[in-house]
């Protein structure tokens, strides 16, 4: 079977490893333990500042846990992307840009960041993000309505 690219908008063609890479990145986080994480980031995480959560989930709680296993995906994905083994654009167009993910927990990030003088704490989520709202501005929609 011969092997097809197409070239993405950043100037770096899609191959097939960075096909199999995500691929391989959605069956990681195909777990039970994923979903719950992803239900309760949406459903049941609506603390708007560190104050707020760390008073609700203090460290090792459920709650911090599942925070933790939500944000761990996108450090991860960003790590790939920042050192070019995942097209950017291949993971953007199938994921979407990221952006409400990465507002709703800039300010746990961030109060973590301080609590734990980790200053690099899911700054490949914050990179990932702020080149999501990149493709975002440069590709609209697809389909028209």
């Amino acid at each position: 079977m011969g092997k097809k690219t197409k070239k993405a908008s950043s100037g770096r063609k899609v191959t097939r490893d960075d096909v199999e890479i995500l691929l391989q990145i959605a069956a990681l986080y195909n777990t039970d333990y994923d979903f719950e994480a992803t239900e309760w980031f949406w459903r049941e995480f609506q603390e708007n500042t560190f104050l707020e959560f760390r008073s609700k989930y203090p460290q090792g709680t459920r709650g911090a846990q599942l925070f933790e296993r939500f944000t761990s995906r996108f450090e991860h994905i960003g790590v790939l992307v920042e050192y070019d083994f995942l097209n950017p654009d291949l993971f953007f167009d199938r994921y979407g840009s990221l952006q409400a993910e990465w507002e709703k927990a800039k300010p746990i990030i961030y109060g973590l960041r301080k609590e734990w003088n980790e200053p690099r704490f899911r700054e490949n989520f914050e990179l990932l993000a702020m080149r999501g709202q990149k493709w975002l501005d440069r590709h609209p929609p697809k389909i028209k309505q």
